[in-house]
């Protein structure tokens, strides 16, 4: 994904009351025809908009993935590049001029042609106004359209996000092209039904209670066994997990760690947890008084040697029981293993060993005073450790770390703010420079399908002033990273990114902690053919959310699913009363922040 995805909890408890109507009651809402089938999906939140130039909510992504193709998608057997909106494609020798054939044949839900000009609009426009695109088409430098079925597309250098990385819908031009930019990206909302290239098209868009998608008529691909998908908000994810049980939807694609194993247990109920390309760090502030002359922090945390010795006291597994119930994955450097292709665990992998770090400290003469922390000229071995009121998952994994670590003689006094003060801390500015006001946090990242690029570029210095979080700079890796964008193979590619997870393993900016799967859950009875996905084997996704919906072509109305699909208990949850003290967990993002000046770079 193309989002900073992370755990959390609305901060409120919504009551639910059983009523012979409501929000889950959507199977027979106006607009479904009768004996339609329907795949009714729960989420704690619909998106705000649907409008791509400013949507920056997951579930945004989720409905646009179905609407519209990419221009390159990918397959859910492995997410490697699949046909999308090209059928095909040519690399040149010097790799920096990619070729791409149009199906002639293929139509846009209206009936119009889908051409070369719709490609090159919604690279040039979506990919430069888009709030969460920009960042795909920053090595291109022109693109041309020879005729209706071919797009030429011409690089700075070689990228390989061009073929299996380029994150940007193919939109209609007809269709968005008459609406002035300006308006894109201000408050437009777009006509329904949405236009678009995909399975379902959507044709009902209510923010705060569903969202609906009916078959798309000019669909180039099989035909889905579902006529209707229904994406219905509960405003909690403890209540769309109810109503799974109930049987008012037939799945949820985001499911609590608290959820997950007493779903599990429930007749009728399978789960699923498939590996995705997100994990949760702690971050440590890595900003030199060159870029950053009045940064707020204890200059004792770039010492690398605390950093080396908080990550061995660290026990990263039993932070996946305690705090993500153990349905988590330990994480081994930077890289999700979601990245088979160029994933290894590396060589310095931090293992438990507090009697390793307290040795790293004493090395590095770091004074043991017992029940105190650690001192050494002056300085004291004491850190804010920043973490998000709303994400339950972050503060016990931050106090299961000031635990583990002072057993060692470092001391993290956990500060539980708000997700804008957090954020508000990691940006500061003065006088136009960057100066973030912390020591430490913790956090997450989401990545893209496929293409690691993004989880990469995070740590690059061009990134300071953009998606950096911690400040971290190396001309080394900086070099490295421009090296593996431009590789086309992959074991070449793999090399190149190895030695870059070897760098942030040594220096430390962050310590990545948990590799953190979707928890899926969907009712046996009322769905059928579902195959783990994306990739195909035990951790794959079920529906392949914001990935491929290839899986929603051959998943199938289940034995008890009747008309209009759900309902089968009668029951409704409708969410009626909000009280304060929150228990209900669903998947929020952090979108990537927009750079407001020009990428910084330093003298290798």
């Amino acid at each position: 994904m193309r989002l900073k995805r992370v755990w959390t909890v609305t901060g409120l408890l919504v009551a639910t009351v059983a009523l012979g109507v409501g929000v889950a009651s959507a199977g027979g809402a106006s607009g479904s025809k009768q004996g339609d089938s329907i795949l009714k999906i729960g989420w704690a939140q619909n998106p705000s908009t649907i409008n791509p130039y400013v949507g920056q909510d997951e579930e945004a992504f989720s409905i646009w993935a179905i609407n519209w193709d990419l221009l390159v998608n990918f397959s859910p057997k492995d997410l490697s590049p699949t046909p999308g909106i090209a059928e095909s494609w040519d690399i040149s020798d010097d790799k920096k001029t990619v070729t791409f054939h149009l199906d002639p044949n293929a139509k846009w839900s209206d009936g119009q042609p889908i051409t070369s000009e719709d490609v090159k609009y919604s690279l040039e426009v979506l990919g430069s106004k888009g709030a969460l695109f920009t960042s795909y088409t920053d090595n291109i430098t022109s693109i041309e359209t020879p005729n209706a079925d071919t797009v030429v597309i011409h690089t700075k250098r070689p990228d390989a996000r061009i073929v299996g990385g380029l994150f940007i819908y193919i939109l209609p031009k007809h269709v968005w092209g008459k609406v002035p930019v300006g308006d894109l990206t201000g408050s437009y909302k777009p006509e329904l039904p949405l236009v678009g290239s995909g399975p379902f098209i959507v044709t009902d868009f209510e923010p705060n209670r569903i969202t609906k998608m009916e078959k798309n008529p000019n669909f180039r691909g099989p035909e889905p066994k579902f006529d209707e998908i229904q994406f219905i908000r509960y405003g909690n994810q403890d209540a769309a997990e109810r109503a799974l049980q109930v049987g008012e939807v037939d799945m949820v694609p985001e499911v609590s760690a608290a959820g997950f194993a007493r779903l599990g247990d429930q007749p009728n109920i399978e789960t699923l947890r498939a590996s995705s390309p997100a994990y949760t760090q702690m971050a440590f502030n890595s900003c030199s008084t060159k870029i950053c002359p009045d940064a707020q922090y204890n200059p004792a945390i770039q010492d690398l040697a605390v950093r080396q010795a908080t990550a061995y006291a660290v026990d990263r597994e039993r932070i996946n029981q305690i705090a993500a119930r153990d349905t988590s994955f330990e994480a081994h450097g930077m890289l999700p293993s979601f990245y088979k292709s160029f994933y290894e665990v590396p060589a310095d992998d931090y293992p438990y060993d507090p009697e390793k770090a307290k040795q790293i400290l004493d090395d590095a003469g770091w004074q043991d005073n017992g029940d105190s922390p650690r001192t050494k000229g002056g300085q004291e071995l004491k850190f804010n450790l920043y973490v998000r009121s709303e994400s339950p998952y972050d503060i016990q994994a931050a106090k299961l770390v000031a635990e583990q670590a002072k057993a060692v003689g470092i001391e993290y006094d956990v500060q539980v703010v708000s997700t804008d003060k957090l954020y508000d801390l990691t940006v500061r500015k003065v006088n136009g420079k960057p100066a973030p006001d912390y020591d430490t946090f913790i956090w997450g990242w989401g990545g893209d399908p496929y293409d690691p690029s993004f989880l990469l570029s995070v740590l690059t210095t061009g990134e300071i002033g953009g998606s950096s979080d911690s400040y971290y700079s190396n001309p080394t890796y900086d070099r490295l990273f421009k090296q593996q964008a431009g590789s086309f193979d992959t074991a070449q590619r793999k090399g190149i990114i190895q030695r870059m997870v070897a760098l942030t393993q040594h220096d430390l900016p962050y310590l990545v902690i948990t590799y953190d799967p979707n928890l899926e859950a969907y009712r046996t009875d009322r769905v059928a053919n579902v195959e783990p996905t994306c990739p195909e084997d035990s951790t794959g996704d079920a529906i392949c959310d914001q990935t491929s919906y290839e899986p929603l072509l051959t998943i199938a109305p289940g034995s008890s699913s009747g008309e209009s699909g759900g309902g089968g208990s009668g029951i409704a949850i409708a969410v009626v009363a909000v009280v304060v003290v929150g228990v209900g967990a669903f998947f929020v993002i952090r979108a990537r922040r927009r750079r407001d000046s020009e990428p910084l770079e330093l003298d290798e």
